[in-house]
């Protein structure tokens, strides 16, 4: 079970999909693992978590570029979009001085060399002059690759009420 998942991660649809199932299921790293501990890890998606947002906030396209794989692929409501058509949408626009983000996280699934963040993504700012708050559900899902962790794919939607 442990190598079919292993050969699932490659592919970047079964990756999301096989992560969650495989690691609600897997409580620990195995014994043999070279990855560093769970802890580090996790801090390390983290943070990364973190810089992502503050590169949304302030356009920074080159940041998002260097947190984004080269094969990122994000899903909305009604629309997938490339890395580059993701960093567009992103980047567009002027920057909103009063635009923050609280990212409130339900779950961090580490696996090796994947993984998965679920969370809640609440955004505030101001348009035409009017203070406006956002919420939105994702999972985002992430690879290391060389040592250094790359957000492979997000999905996000517009929390239910």
């Amino acid at each position: 079970m442990r190598s079919q998942f292993q050969r699932l991660n490659r592919e970047i649809w079964g990756l999301t999909l096989s992560s969650c199932m495989a690691s609600a299921s897997v409580a620990t790293e195995p014994a043999n693992s070279q990855s560093p501990p769970r802890t580090d890890a996790k801090q390390q998606i983290l943070d990364l978590e973190k810089e992502w947002t503050a590169a949304e906030n302030s356009h920074d396209a080159a940041v998002l570029r260097r947190i984004l794989d080269d094969r990122f692929v994000a899903l909305g409501t009604h629309k997938t979009y490339d890395k580059e058509a993701f960093i567009k949408i992103e980047t567009d626009g002027d920057v909103d001085p009063t635009a923050s983000q609280t990212i409130t996280y339900d779950a961090v699934v580490i696996d090796g060399d994947t993984a998965v963040v679920i969370g809640t993504d609440t955004g505030h700012g101001t348009k035409d002059g009017a203070a406006y708050t956002v919420v939105f559900k994702y999972m985002a899902t992430y690879i290391r690759r060389h040592g250094h962790w790359l957000a492979l794919a997000e999905h996000i939607v517009p929390e239910a009420k």
